[in-house]
């Protein structure tokens, strides 16, 4: 029986050193997209278009293994369509080819802050719930008015959103 108890210890600290762990620190973005919907090129009676068309979505933030109150930033990249690494002005490429369709993403509810990539555009600067565990930002997009030589079709974009994070 004294040899028993001499090896339960000994299991006892095996078993544990199998069972702890870590958790790593790391955190996702993630967006569903954004729909503009239909874009007038002409308006009434044939005249062009004058209004924007807008819409708003939102990135979602997941952290896990992060202290509540950690910050965070997020970028948004240039447009995948058109030519150059633009942020001033992002594009639509139209799926049937050739036409491009101008729009961009902002900050704020007014459309007025471009949001990029800090150089060109804003950030976006934030902070975790208090789980730590994760956070929605709203996106603002906006096709200005005036593309009126624009060809009938669906308009697809895509841009890299980057997440810094400091746990």
């Amino acid at each position: 029986m004294t040899r028993f108890l001499k090896r339960c210890p000994a299991v006892m600290v095996l078993l544990a050193w199998f069972t702890a762990g870590q958790v790593q620190a790391g955190c996702t973005a993630s967006s569903s997209g954004l729909a503009f919907g239909v874009y007038p090129t002409l308006g009434f009676a044939g005249q062009l278009g004058s209004a924007d068309v807008t819409s708003t979505a939102s990135i979602s933030i997941a952290c896990q293994g992060m202290p509540a109150g950690s910050f965070y930033t997020l970028a948004l990249g240039p447009s995948a369509a058109g030519s150059g690494n633009r942020i001033g002005t992002r594009y639509l490429a139209n799926t049937r080819g050739g036409d491009l369709m101008a729009f961009n993403l902002f900050t704020d509810a007014n459309r007025t802050v471009v949001w990029g990539d800090g150089v060109t555009g804003a950030l976006i600067r934030g902070t975790l719930d208090a789980g730590g565990s994760h956070s929605s930002v709203a996106v603002y997009g906006k096709i200005p008015a005036g593309q009126s030589t624009l060809r009938a079709g669906s308009f697809l974009g895509s841009m890299t959103i980057t997440l810094t994070y400091n746990p």
